[in-house]
């Protein structure tokens, strides 16, 4: 197992990598104290804060390299590596558990330069492994949910990129040359696997196939419904979309992730699976990893993590009420008893903008 650089040997880690089968450790690093105690380990100042968004950026870049290699060696030579990607998919999990509330701040996991499709399956991944997290899958089941993840838009390279990267609406017949992709990836990966002797599990190609389908029967390719849909399939459903849906394409700008969720949460008993939309919001808040919030007490900051409610995250200040900046930023928990740390509003994208212009808030 490979794990990004940066990442601290921890005794938790050591633990768990002993259950798991793993006897000795190769490292390049230098032995330090550990984080000082508080509300996160990766929350406790500047230095932990700095080093947590380079770690977890430094992952993102290389994660996104190594799908992009993927989709482009199977498109072109048929050839898959399971084993690197099962090893990828480890080193995500591991990240999940060592840098969470850096890594789900999704809205900075945009690797500039990189194509949407290598992007997009990235983080969808991430998402997907972060629900089957929060719904307690065995280790094994987490490594498959992860693989279908990052295969689940393969279908994407047979179609024209003169569609996938139109600016303006797409006719009826692109929509209907779009909704092909999840079926292509499905024969894609179903004719790899005749001459394999480990071929890809049945419940990785279902993912793939089922993952634009919804629970009303309103999806696509096949307008399967309800308990058709496997549990993957329903978990990549609520990730691809969620993910689609808070990300810039070339016909849209990017919508804002509060909203998303909270429209998400609405279509929960139409279009998604109830729980696994639950698990989510335990996973992220209702508002949102890494968006920008005024508390009740007129300070600005940004959620950092999800705290013990998904209503009430943990907040980072960073301007008070006269907009003047914290000389150091407090952490602090939101509460429903603590009306001055209640979240009030969440800031759109162009008042976040204005801020940072005006070197009131960092990048």
């Amino acid at each position: 197992m490979l794990l990004p650089d940066g990442s601290p040997i921890t005794k938790n880690l050591i633990e768990k990598l002993k259950k798991w089968g793993y006897k000795t450790i190769l490292s390049s690093g230098a032995p330090r104290k550990a984080a000082p105690k508080g509300i996160n380990s990766g929350l406790g100042g500047e230095t932990e804060e700095s080093e947590g968004r380079r770690t977890t950026l430094n992952f993102f870049f290389n994660f996104t390299a190594f799908v992009q290699k993927t989709y482009e060696t199977f498109n072109s030579d048929g050839h898959l590596n399971l084993n690197a990607l099962t090893e990828q998919i480890k080193s995500t999990i591991m990240m999940l558990k060592n840098y969470r509330a850096f890594i789900l701040r999704l809205s900075s996991l945009k690797e500039q330069g990189v194509d949407y499709l290598y992007n997009h399956s990235a983080r969808t991944a991430i998402i997907a492994l972060t629900i089957g997290n929060s719904l307690k899958l065995p280790h094994f089941r987490l490594i498959e949910l992860g693989i279908a993840a990052v295969l689940h838009e393969i279908g994407m390279m047979k179609i024209s990129n003169s569609i996938l990267n139109k600016t303006g609406g797409l006719t009826a017949g692109e929509k209907k040359i779009i909704r092909t992709h999840p079926l292509i990836g499905l024969k894609m990966l179903q004719n790899y696997s005749r001459g394999q002797p480990n071929p890809i599990s049945q419940e990785i190609l279902l993912a793939v196939s089922q993952h634009h389908e919804r629970l009303n029967g309103s999806g696509y390719p096949q307008g399967i419904r309800d308990e058709s849909m496997t549990l993957f399939a329903r978990i990549l459903a609520v990730a691809c979309s969620y993910d689609a849906q808070i990300s810039n394409r070339p016909f849209r700008e990017s919508g804002e992730s509060h909203m998303i969720i909270l429209k998400m949460i609405q279509d929960k008993h139409v279009l998604f699976d109830k729980g696994i939309i639950t698990a989510l919001l335990n996973s992220i808040s209702v508002f949102a990893l890494g968006s920008h919030v005024r508390l009740k007490n007129g300070s600005i900051g940004v959620i950092v993590d999800i705290g013990d409610s998904p209503v009430y995250p943990i907040v980072k200040l960073y301007l008070d009420a006269d907009l003047r900046p914290y000389a150091k930023q407090p952490i602090v928990k939101t509460s429903e008893n603590e009306t001055k740390f209640t979240i009030t509003k969440v800031l759109r994208k162009r008042e976040v903008q204005n801020l940072i212009t005006r070197k009131l808030l960092p990048e």
